[in-house]
Parts: structure tokens; sequence; C-alpha cells
């Protein structure tokens, strides 16, 4: 509920924006400090950015929290280009920080479904240098998140890695089997690493289990709909509601084509991944916020609309039968 000084969106969106104008103590977008400075003033200033951030966090938290955001998290090679580094893992490496740092921010909020694409299938194709270095980023990585990660041991994150990993390694299906296996109690945040994925052959491997299950008797022809392939999906959780894709790209790449249908919010942003803000973050945050109830209100009307369209299908069918069975009486 909001206190009642926020009870207009109007008045919820300007005090959220004064409280965003802390990224001038940081600079633009919460990036590097825009002039030299000493370090007694970074201090000064990170600290009151800091406080800053508790404070629109506070404020955000006062609306409608969604449940389930995605990242797409593109843009690590172009930045290890922009920012003159030596080769294209170190600018993995700085996205793998972001991302901990999302995560933070993500828990902070309250959002319990975290799911982030971080191998498709595809990239395969890439150097094999490239290739094994995210393999062995992937390897240490996971293992050291279950471990020493403060979000996993003081806050109670569950990591689960979906996709295809039979493609994988031994050695990094051991370091996700330990994740797993580590964090599997833990009712906090649930992230998601999608690590082999393509959302294609997420569907195509959910629709051959729907098969497979009518074959075995496990499942009617009669009872397969939306919500029975939805089950055989490989990502778990509520409904998608925001979709974030980084870098500057309008496009999806393959990521959670069947889930961003369903009415999810997409936000592009023109920044490469490791210069993903806070600013970023809770810009998305308010926009969705402000078209939250116009998308519950949709999805509603979709709901009655999808049940109505079952009970006219269920009573045609009944209404078949029906008249198979006379005919067969005759």
């Amino acid at each position: 509920m909001f206190p009642s000084y926020l009870q207009s969106w109007y008045a919820y969106a300007g005090l959220t924006a004064l409280i965003l104008a802390y990224i001038v103590v940081g600079g633009v977008y919460g990036q590097q400090w825009p002039l030299p400075l000493s370090k007694q003033c970074q201090a000064i200033c990170t600290y009151a950015q800091g406080k800053l951030r508790l404070l629109a966090v506070h404020v955000l938290r006062q609306g409608p929290i969604p449940q389930h955001v995605g990242f797409i998290m593109d843009g690590n090679r172009r930045f290890t280009k922009k920012a003159h580094m030596e080769t294209p893992s170190s600018g993995h490496m700085a996205g793998f920080s972001k991302l901990t740092k999302v995560l933070e921010w993500c828990n902070d909020l309250g959002i319990k479904h975290v799911s982030v694409f971080a191998f498709a299938i595809n990239n395969f194709n890439r150097s094999t240098e490239e290739v094994g270095a995210l393999m062995g980023m992937a390897r240490d990585k996971l293992r050291d998140l279950a471990e020493n990660s403060e979000l996993v041991n003081k806050y109670g994150v569950r990591i689960r890695v979906v996709g295809f990993r039979n493609l994988l390694p031994a050695d990094v299906r051991e370091s996700i089997e330990y994740a797993e296996e580590k964090t599997k109690g833990n009712l906090g945040m649930t992230l998601n690493v999608c690590c082999p994925y393509s959302a294609t052959d997420e569907i195509s491997a959910a629709l051959r289990r729907v098969v497979e299950d009518v074959e075995n008797g496990l499942l009617e022809a009669a009872d397969i709909n939306e919500k029975e392939l939805e089950r055989r999906l490989q990502i778990p959780g509520p409904d998608l509601d925001i979709l974030v894709r980084t870098s500057g790209q309008i496009r999806f790449s393959n990521f959670m084509l069947w889930q961003s249908a369903k009415m999810a919010y997409i936000q592009f942003v023109d920044a490469y991944w490791p210069e993903f803000s806070f600013y970023h973050m809770a810009r998305i945050l308010v926009s969705w916020q402000l078209a939250s109830r116009d998308i519950e209100r949709r999805k509603l009307a979709g709901a009655v609309h999808d049940s109505l369209a079952a009970s006219e299908q269920s009573r045609n069918s009944v209404s078949s039968s029906d008249t198979c069975c006379g005919d067969r009486a005759f």
C-alpha cells in the first residue's frame, strides 16, 4: 500500500525523480567521476551516493515490485574495446562484477526471481580461446558465488542453472551441481542462470516432453494446454514482469521468447552491461510501476477471454461426443 502522500502516481513519480538526482553526485548514470577528485572528496561522494541509493530503494519499495526480472547482459566485448582492456575475458570479468551488483539491487528492492542470459548455445561458435575463458569463469564463479557471496550466505539466494547443460564441459557441470546443491534450501531470491540456453530449443524441448507424456499415459491429449506446456519449460518462476537488454541493441537474441510474450515490459538500455547502473535500474522500475496497473488489467482481460474460450471448447467437445455416441447407437 502507498502512504497517503503517494496516492497520486504523479506525486510518486515526481518524488522518485528527485531521489534519482543522486546521480549528480556520482557522475552521469552513476559511472566514473566526471572530474578528477581528491580521495577525500571521492569518499564523501561515494558515501552520499550510497545513502541516496538506499533512500531511492525505500521510495521505490512503496510502489508495486516486479516478481521476475530478466537480463540480457550484452556488451561485455564491446566494453573491453571501449575501456582499452587487453583481453575479451577482462570485459567478461567486469560483466560478472556488474552482475553481483545488480543482484544486490534486486535483492534490496525485493525482487524474488532474476533470470540472466549468461551463455547462448550459439556462443559456442566464438573463438576457442574466448569460449574456454567463459567456461573457466563459469566453473570458478559459480562455485565462488555459492561459497562466498553475501547474497547467498546472508540473504539466502538460491542458484539454479537452466539450459542444455549436457553441452558443457564436465568440470563446469560439477560446479553447477555444487552451487545448486549448496543453495537448494535457501528461501531468498532465486537466480536462474541460463547457460547454455536458447528460447526456441526450450520451447521445442517442452513440446517433446508433452508428446512423450501423452505417449506414456501421463497426460491426456485433451488436457494439453498453455499451462501444461509452461510446466515443462526450463525457466521456472512466476510470469516475467520485466526484460532488460543492455548495449543499445534492440532484439531478443532468442532469450525467454515464450515468457516475454505474456505482457512482459521490455526495456532496451543504451549502455554496455558493465556500465549498467542503479540509475538505469531505478528508471526502468519507475517506468514499469507507472504501467503496472494497465498491464495487470490487460492480463486479467486476457485470462477471462482464455477461460471463456476454454469453456466454449469444452462444450463443443461434449456436444461432439454426444453426437458421435448417438450415431453409434443407431
